[in-house]
């Protein structure tokens, strides 16, 4: 799936930067373009991926390029004034062979929180390709970022296909502050994003699966279905390599030559159903009620011989059984050359959200 990527304020910003630079390292790209617009010239001036002709400043006359400090009114004051210019920047990102765009944007900020809601409607007015949010929650109990969240959420809503939710809160530890672990929770988007939109994206016969994903079925799970979460899970596979039977040159047949021998069905099949219970069991990109979920995609990729289809097809079953969902839509995604098993699930129409019941409350008694 082809995407625009828009990064709105300094948490989108630098995810977009970061998604920029992941998807240079892919065999298979998944991102057309990117950009990212902010109030504060010197958070855009620290991007290292983006070049200066993908970074824009907007709402000088508000902020005078020093950011909003959280005001949310003056946010969407500053993209009012400026928002054709904005709209002309995503413009020149939008070819004929994007099928979407993704704006990232952090809600706890003024910034994120004011103006994203009003990009998206802008783009939603010209374009007929789905429009989607990657919806970044604050950590910790702070009243005004609740209260800046809740509001981005609802205004977003009517204005976007569908939400990615990511909950700062979630993936701290006891003590940190995101600050310090930006780097990893970046990492942590970004890993879920790319598996995400670089499903159906293969362009050599021996990358391409099975069961194709493509842009559509993504679509599809994602669209008019509120709020989506994200579930992953990787394992190493067992390369052998200090043994006489897997040379140095051996190594290289087989990730070059796609010479690999085939692999215990066993070994295939629990790995398999292990990385599934990890990616749906483990740490989401916000907590849910599994079963709350309307639909649902699942994305297996590994090495060919790993990927027997049985296997794929045992792990679907058990999916449907644990979510219930009357939409369930599956792929493999192969990958020749890596000797990771990684499993994306895609869980969206969720209802059940803790944190959002949490955030709601901070909001109502901080007013």
């Amino acid at each position: 799936m082809r995407i625009a990527a828009v990064g709105v304020g300094g948490a989108g910003a630098q995810i977009v930067d970061r998604l920029w630079q992941e998807n240079e390292s892919r065999e298979t790209t998944y991102l057309g373009a990117a950009c990212a617009v902010d109030t504060d010239v010197e958070a855009l001036n620290k991007l290292t991926a983006l070049s200066s002709g993908q970074r824009h400043t907007f709402g000088l006359s508000e902020a005078d390029g020093t950011g909003l400090s959280g005001d949310r009114t003056r946010a969407i004051a500053a993209i009012e004034d400026d928002l054709l210019e904005v709209r002309r920047a995503v413009d020149s990102l939008v070819t004929s062979d994007i099928d979407a765009i993704v704006l990232i944007t952090g809600l706890t900020g003024g910034t994120g929180s004011g103006a994203v809601a009003h990009i998206a409607d802008a783009l939603k007015q010209v374009y007929t390709i789905p429009i989607y949010a990657v919806s970044l929650l604050p950590a910790g109990k702070d009243s005004t970022a609740a209260m800046n969240t809740m509001r981005g959420l609802r205004a977003l809503n009517p204005t976007v296909d569908g939400q990615i939710l990511f909950d700062n809160e979630l993936w701290l530890s006891s003590g940190q502050t995101v600050g310090e672990t930006a780097e990893s929770l970046n990492e942590a988007i970004v890993t879920r994003l790319g598996a995400l939109f670089a499903a159906g994206e293969a362009r050599e016969a021996k990358s391409i699966g099975q069961s194709v994903v493509d842009a559509s079925e993504i679509i599809n799970t994602l669209s008019d279905s509120g709020f989506t979460t994200l579930g992953y899970a990787s394992q190493e596979l067992d390369r052998d390599e200090d043994t006489d039977d897997n040379t140095l040159i051996d190594r290289f047949k087989d990730r070059f030559f796609d010479t690999a021998t085939a692999v215990d069905e066993v070994e295939a099949y629990s790995a398999i159903e292990t990385t599934l219970r990890r990616a749906v069991r483990g740490k989401l990109t916000i907590e849910c009620s599994v079963d709350s979920a309307d639909r649902a995609l699942t994305v297996f990729a590994g090495p060919p011989t790993w990927l027997i289809r049985d296997a794929v097809t045992d792990g679907q079953r058990w999916l449907a059984d644990e979510l219930e969902s009357p939409e369930l839509r599956s792929g493999d995604m192969p990958t020749p050359t890596q000797t990771t098993l990684s499993v994306l699930v895609v869980l969206s129409g969720i209802t059940e959200l803790p944190r959002l019941i949490e955030l709601k409350a901070l909001a109502e008694n901080g007013k």
